[in-house]
């Protein structure tokens, strides 16, 4: 070979073994598309950090943080998995009703408390666990990501940039109590893939769509809701390898646990057990299956000590029993998804304007609420997000009336009152959130388009498409 084809070779091989080089104005585009769910998730970072440090010393004058119970249960379950005992999840005792992908997910970080001789607020409570410096900061951010496909679905709206602005920053003042109060993260990053593979559809990308679905499935499968009306955009011939990736990963998730445990993994995911004393009964507690009553330790002798890195509390020895009364939320959960696929029909007959797709998300999502025996707050995050993002379509009375009915309702939902006020107060506004947001004929009729059931991908609406409108 002579020394020519040997400089071109190694030209060659030195230019598919080089990295790209960064490109500046690619990354500048990339944060200006993207600058007001960044802005919201950097606000939800910050705030929901200065509440778990500071709210307790400052405003309650104690010496603690305030860390959300589940989600250190769920990173208990997270443990588990970095220990090679998926299969024991469901019974141990953390109270996981979910599918585990949350748990998989924050694996990496459980993995690293020992390591680092961090401290975390399970099994005992401890008044500032340490590894909160490292939890913390990954639950808010996973709160934020669900911005990152509502804003996109606005882009795809052609909303103006100020109307995003507005929208991101209410549905952030939304999201922040979720993963900063609740800590479930679980249900903002299932909506936000559920919305990635929604808007997948709209571009035809089927295959996409259902590996984006399939995820959002293994984290929460609240988003089965979701399915139907996916399946009502999808043409029929892309239905089996669609509904194979959206069974994969949950299935791959629950096959350890469903063979190891079977009794406890069916019990926690089927009957769904909630308390009512805890949370807000609603009168389809009336029909609920009550549970077995389950004893626990009531009262014990703490002791403050110190650890490394923050105060402690250790728990010395039990001093008395209680008890917990719970009632099995799943026949009425599955009584909402059976109403989801009577919607998903309706649209597979009718090929729904896009907006108007979006908008039965949103109805979709609220049968959680509606059907729901024991309400909690944070349940009615994915419908009132969903449907602002349809309200702030409409002309500025509706949309301002829509803000103000949701924000009524997440207010309303902290609070304790009688089954039906409850009721009538929260999903009422909920209902009437939804109502103010419906795209009536001339909003609906703006886009143009209707979601490509057998026809090729569809592009997004724009100022041709309405010139070429008869």
């Amino acid at each position: 070979m002579n020394s020519v084809a040997l400089k071109r070779d190694r030209t060659r091989t030195d230019k598919f073994s080089r990295p790209a080089p960064f490109d500046a104005r690619v990354a500048s585009r990339l944060v200006k598309d993207h600058v007001w769910p960044i802005a919201g998730a950097f606000a939800i970072l910050i705030i929901g950090l200065a509440f778990s440090f500071e709210w307790d010393p400052l405003v309650q004058h104690l010496n603690e943080w305030i860390t959300p119970a589940d989600l250190w249960a769920t990173f208990r379950d997270a443990h588990y998995v970095g220990w090679g005992s998926e299969e024991e999840i469901y019974s141990a005792h953390t109270g996981l009703v979910t599918f585990p992908g949350i748990a998989v997910l924050l694996t990496p970080l459980a993995m690293l408390q020992n390591p680092l001789h961090l401290s975390s607020s399970i099994p005992w409570y401890l008044v500032r666990p340490t590894m909160w410096y490292l939890l913390g900061p990954v639950d808010l951010l996973l709160g934020g990501f669900l911005l990152f496909p509502l804003d996109a679905l606005a882009k795809y709206f052609h909303s103006s940039t100020r109307r995003r602005g507005v929208l991101v920053s209410i549905e952030a003042l939304l999201i922040l109590p979720v993963v900063a109060y609740w800590g479930h993260p679980e249900d903002t990053v299932a909506v936000g893939l559920a919305l990635y593979g929604v808007l997948a559809t709209f571009h035809g990308k089927w295959l996409r769509a259902g590996f984006l679905l399939g995820l959002a499935v293994a984290f929460q499968p609240l988003v089965l809701l979701v399915l139907p009306i996916a399946f009502a955009l999808t043409p029929l011939r892309y239905w089996p390898p669609v509904i194979s990736e959206v069974v994969l990963p949950s299935a791959m998730l629950l096959l350890a646990p469903l063979i190891r445990d079977w009794g406890p993994t069916t019990s926690a995911l089927l009957k769904q057990p909630n308390e009512p004393s805890l949370d807000h009964p609603t009168p389809w507690l009336a029909l609920a299956p009550r549970l077995p009553v389950e004893h626990y330790a009531s009262n014990f002798s703490v002791q403050q000590t110190p650890l490394l890195g923050g105060g402690g509390a250790v728990i010395q020895h039990n001093t008395g029993e209680g008890a917990i009364h719970l009632v099995a939320a799943g026949p009425q959960r599955a009584l909402a998804l059976l109403v989801a696929v009577a919607i998903g029909g309706l649209l597979l007959r009718r090929r729904p304007n896009v907006l108007l797709a979006v908008w039965w998300i949103a109805v979709a999502l609220s049968l959680r609420c509606v059907f729901e025996s024991v309400m909690t707050p944070y349940y009615l995050l994915p419908a009132l997000v969903v449907a602002l993002l349809v309200a702030f379509q409409q002309v500025w009375w509706r949309t301002a009336f829509a803000v103000l009915f949701a924000l009524f309702s997440s207010v309303v939902s902290y609070l304790y009152m009688g089954e039906w006020a409850y009721y009538v107060l929260v999903i009422g506004s909920l209902l009437v959130t939804l109502a103010l947001s419906y795209p009536n004929e001339r909003v609906a009729a703006a886009t143009s388009l209707t979601v490509p059931f057998r026809t090729k991908a569809l592009e997004p609406p724009d100022s041709r498409t309405e010139a070429r409108r008869p």
